[in-house]
């Protein structure tokens, strides 16, 4: 029997969106932690080109999580009536940085320290989950629209290699 974690009226299961959220922020706090504690010294470690990639993959990270976080304290605005669910689906308040979030990382190289690649993909992978929750709740968007084209695009060009 499957659960269902949203209302008729499109409202999320208020116990669902807080546990997921609440799943969110521990990942969000564990990753700062990490950083904070970590940053400095990885990147005195690492040489002038694997620090830049190690760099932007930082940003990957933080774009990831601050698109849930902030995907998440729209829909508890939704739930408090703090916004209705229609304003909640305009693209101003919708999930975004797909083509960021969502970009293949090549973690095999060995560049990228290998607790920053666990905490990459936890965050890619929270990132997939609230995107389904977001297309579960306002339906299919330009947005999702463009991961399937990006996605298309990087099987068009693999095939071309």
């Amino acid at each position: 029997m499957t659960q269902k974690n949203t209302f008729e009226d499109g409202f999320l299961e208020p116990r669902f969106l807080e546990k997921s959220y609440k799943e969110a922020m521990v990942l969000t706090q564990e990753v700062a932690d990490y950083f904070e504690l970590e940053n400095k010294s990885i990147l005195k470690a690492l040489n002038e080109g694997p620090g830049v990639s190690y760099a932007s993959e930082t940003m990957r990270v933080s774009t990831c999580l601050m698109q849930v976080m902030s995907w998440f304290l729209v829909q508890k605005a939704v739930n408090n009536g703090e916004i209705t669910l229609e304003q909640a689906s305009g693209s101003p308040y919708r999930l975004g940085a797909f083509d960021i979030c969502l970009a293949e990382v090549d973690t095999e190289n060995g560049k990228l320290p290998e607790q920053f690649v666990i905490f990459l993909h936890k965050a890619q992978n929270l990132y997939r989950q609230v995107a389904r929750m977001d297309h579960m709740r306002y339906g299919n968007s330009e947005a999702i629209n463009s991961v399937h084209n990006m996605l298309d695009r990087i099987q068009e060009n693999n095939n071309a290699s």
